[in-house]
């Protein structure tokens, strides 16, 4: 099968490599779709490294089922999206409900474990989520990322009808927090550094946008943030981008009581100090990934119709440099997906 590796001198290569076989409990999956998500990069810049190189990229797939293993009851043909966070189902953490912590399993797909940028990726059953009827397989494959990331993000954020947020970053997970924020009841102000950007917000259920084309236009952003809302501030606000300037001001625009969520990887820092959360008594919310039931809630949303994902373009898998300039220029409205044929 084909696949796309990333090596030790993190170079990308589509290599033939030999086609992997389910165990017990395994199942075999055709992918017809994988996303490409921009924490690829930072596996590409050595940011994130694998336990073994080269490995196999991606970590957003969907496809159907081709071959399982003993054992398993789904059937050959079930379409299936992929929960990329590998769990034990019994450690305390996943008896929560916690399935992206689990104590006992640290593999990822994509991460340090081969994923689904190929033809075909092997997972254990539980990791198989049934696609709902409604939803396309490319769809699919971006809400094992993107999807299920911003429903856990929305969830741990603890919005409530009525409450602003803002969405800090319109990328492929930025554009589904606009929608699961604007699902939940509450008012969404979008920023981003295009207007193209904030107009796809906007589309998707924002109700303001705030443009900041350079980095130094953070600055202004909790003056602007206060300016639309009468000078509380935001009740939450989810930041997806990163930088020590949008960290610092995001937690700069909170209301009292606000709830700062950062999601996502960085290598930056911030330097905060604690009275700036003590005396409004703000709240500093992390999260990561998500659990295999955030992954089934956005499956779920997305039968309905409630959440949509824009696709911004699609490849086959020798077009993944392209797609992966794509996402350094920050060219991307919404998200990509490779495609591979049946």
């Amino acid at each position: 099968m084909r696949a796309v590796r990333i090596h030790e001198d993190l170079s990308l290569r589509v290599d033939e490599i030999v086609d992997p076989t389910p165990g017990p409990g395994e199942v075999l999956v055709r992918i017809h779709a994988a996303g490409v998500c921009g924490t690829d990069l930072h596996i590409l810049d050595g940011m994130i490294k694998p336990d073994v190189y080269p490995m196999t990229l991606g970590h957003e797939a969907a496809g159907l089922v081709e071959e399982v293993g003993d054992g398993v009851t789904l059937a050959i043909g079930t379409p299936v999206a992929i929960y990329n966070k590998i769990f034990c189902g019994r450690c305390e953490q996943c008896l929560k409900g916690r399935t992206n912590i689990c104590d006992n399993e640290p593999e990822q797909l994509g991460f340090n474990r081969d994923g689904g940028d190929a033809e075909l990726a092997l997972v254990p059953e539980q990791n198989a989520a049934p696609v709902p009827d409604g939803v396309d397989l490319a769809t699919a494959s971006v809400l094992t990322c993107a999807g299920m990331t911003a429903m856990h993000a929305t969830k741990l954020s603890d919005l409530r009808l009525g409450d602003t947020a803002v969405v800090d970053g319109i990328g492929g997970v930025g554009i589904i927090v606009v929608q699961a924020a604007a699902h939940a009841g509450a008012r969404v102000i979008a920023i981003g550094d295009t207007e193209d950007k904030l107009d796809l917000a906007k589309q998707h259920g924002a109700s303001d946008g705030v443009l900041v084309d350079t980095p130094e236009s953070y600055d202004t952003v909790p003056e602007r943030v206060r300016a639309l809302t009468d000078g509380r501030g935001t009740d939450v606000f989810f930041e997806l981008v990163g930088t020590t300037g949008t960290m610092t001001a995001g937690i700069r625009s909170l209301a009292k009581g606000g709830r700062f969520v950062s999601t996502g990887y960085t290598d930056q820092q911030i330097e905060i100090h604690p009275i700036e959360f003590i005396l409004p008594e703000t709240s500093f919310v992390s999260t990561v990934a998500a659990t295999r039931l955030d992954l089934q809630d956005a499956l779920a949303l997305a039968s309905m119709g409630a959440l949509t994902v824009p696709i911004a373009g699609r490849y086959p898998i020798e077009g993944i440099d392209d797609a992966i300039d794509a996402l350094r220029r920050r060219a991307v409205l919404g998200r990509q997906v490779l495609e591979f044929s049946a």
